[in-house]
């Protein structure tokens, strides 16, 4: 029986020991640029969990862009981080998966291809103020692929009495970043400092001006091919400076949405708004990103609104005017926050993660 005993007990502790043996994620590290494996970038293991993420194990790609981690648990999700002249790059580890990719790219400090694609801006405004959520997207279509990095990546020019309440930076359909635009000093010039990787960025900026209750409106045309769509509440009018510059997009959205085609630098999109209202779309999405009740629907605020189901000639532009959606409703969140501080506001919550680089 003692022997019996012994083995049972033996049995006990190995089958303990297994299920308690860490898991190894193995992985590799890519340049994207060369083709080749990226050795020595230093990798990053991050624990990721219900409020921030942090730091478990960090190590380096050996020469063939191998790298490998011991995960202690096995039912937590984890993100991998590759340092790679700067910027890094990242990639989530759910549980179960053992292995890894992670691509990288080497930086340039100027790229022509980096353009922007498409400006998307939402209106918002009582007697006294005018607010602007803008969410410019940005397509980085290098070759062979890079990533622009230098001390101001994305050049914005807002109106010089503009007031930024937030920002935010989002990559490709990634977690977006709480950035704010840097202030350039002089008649409204800001930048954001934001590595603009191969694919999609986008940045959004929203920003209070003050309002009398009629306002000509200048974009800036930064590349060949860039688009410009407006969206207001019909409560407010439209009306372009040069006709066909704009065309409808009825049904899109609960509000009054206009688009460009193609334009040019140079090319004129002014026109006119005025008027006072709340955009229809955003009512129940801030109530979404909220833990309680939203502010007043008297006052501008929210985030970018439900999807839009363009008409041709803009319906293959759809997705670049809706991948915002995530970004914006996060930035109107935070920005609620911010206000719920002021007697009478709503309250909001927002936290954010982790950095850009």
């Amino acid at each position: 029986m003692k022997y019996r005993f012994d083995i049972l007990s033996l049995a006990t502790i190995l089958l303990t020991a297994t299920f308690g043996m860490a898991a190894e994620l193995k992985g590799t590290v890519v340049n994207g640029t060369t083709g080749k494996p990226a050795s020595g970038d230093e990798v990053v293991l991050l624990r990721l969990s219900q409020d921030d993420m942090s730091e478990t194990a960090r190590t380096s790609a050996d020469n063939r862009g191998h790298f490998h981690f011991s995960l202690t648990d096995q039912q937590t999700t984890y993100v991998v981080r590759a340092i790679h002249q700067g910027v890094t790059y990242h990639n989530a580890a759910k549980p179960g998966i053992k292995n890894l990719v992670l691509e990288v790219y080497d930086v340039a400090n100027q790229l022509a291809d980096a353009t922007a694609i498409m400006d998307v801006e939402r209106f918002e405004a009582t007697n006294d103020t005018l607010e602007v959520k803008q969410l410019i997207t940005v397509r980085n279509n290098s070759q062979p692929p890079r990533t622009l990095m230098n001390d101001r990546t994305f050049e914005i020019q807002l109106p010089a009495d503009a007031k930024v309440q937030s920002g935010m930076v989002q990559v490709e359909d990634g977690l977006p970043l709480k950035q704010k635009p840097v202030a350039a000093g002089q008649n409204g010039e800001y930048y954001f400092v934001f590595p603009i990787r191969p694919g999609e960025t986008r940045f959004a900026v929203i920003y209070q001006v003050p309002y009398n209750g009629d306002a000509m409106i200048t974009p800036v045309i930064r590349n060949p091919g860039e688009r410009f769509v407006v969206m207001l509440p019909h409560s407010m009018r439209f009306t372009p400076q040069v006709v066909g510059t704009f065309q409808e997009m009825p049904g899109t959205t609960p509000d009054n949405v206009n688009g460009t085609g193609p334009m040019m630098p140079g090319q004129s999109a002014t026109f006119r708004i005025a008027g006072v209202g709340t955009l229809k779309e955003l009512a129940g999405r801030l109530e979404k990103a909220q833990t309680t009740t939203s502010a007043p629907a008297t006052r501008p605020g929210g985030g970018i609104g439900p999807p839009i189901d363009a008409p041709d000639p803009l319906q293959k532009y759809r997705v670049p005017i809706l991948s915002g959606l995530t970004i914006l409703v996060v930035a109107g969140a935070a920005y609620a926050h911010r206000k719920s501080k002021l007697p009478h506001q709503a309250k909001a919550r927002y936290r954010g993660i982790h950095s850009g680089f």
